[in-house]
């Protein structure tokens, strides 16, 4: 789906057309899945905000008063619901890869990518969350902002930070 059948599907939506909500589903659900598994590090933890997060969609999307931004508007939720439950928690578990996550298949990636994957995942949780939403989800600056509730330049310095540190780890 482009974002033009993304902005047509929500407004179909809106209006209680459940094949269109369905769809939007069937296209997003994954990468919000993915969005939670980045922000929490956790499989069960990310399928329970992400399920969480699409009830809220499911029970709001008629509020959305721009359907141009329902991608962005999603993964605010998602970040909204990961926070929620930070709050609550206060403490999240360390990451303990998948059997599936941890054999990573190098005929697909080479050794490069899978150290910049790694260095990626070292950078502190803000900057690491822009480059996975500026980068691997190709969402704009000010989607971006709008998720994280932080300034445009913001995030514009933590992209820059972000970057710098990596250069800097390449080089060493």
């Amino acid at each position: 789906m482009n974002s033009t059948q993304i902005t047509l599907a929500v407004i179909s939506a809106q209006q209680g057309d459940e094949p269109a909500f369905n769809s939007l589903c069937t296209y997003l659900y994954n990468p919000s899945f993915l969005f939670a598994m980045k922000l929490c590090k956790q499989k069960d933890l990310a399928k329970d905000i992400t399920q969480e997060a699409w009830t809220v969609v499911a029970k709001d999307i008629r509020k959305l008063k721009e359907p141009s931004v329902f991608k962005a508007w999603l993964f605010r939720v998602v970040y909204h619901k990961f926070v929620d439950v930070t709050r609550k928690d206060k403490y999240i578990e360390s990451f303990q890869p998948d059997k599936h996550e941890q054999s990573i298949d190098t005929t697909h990636c080479n050794e490069q990518s899978i150290d910049l994957a790694k260095l990626i995942n070292n950078l502190p949780d803000s900057e690491r969350l822009s480059v996975y939403l500026f980068y691997l989800e190709q969402m704009s600056i000010s989607d971006i902002a709008l998720i994280t509730n932080v300034a445009v330049g913001t995030v514009k310095s933590r992209l820059h930070r972000a970057r710098a540190q990596l250069v800097k780890w390449l080089s060493e």
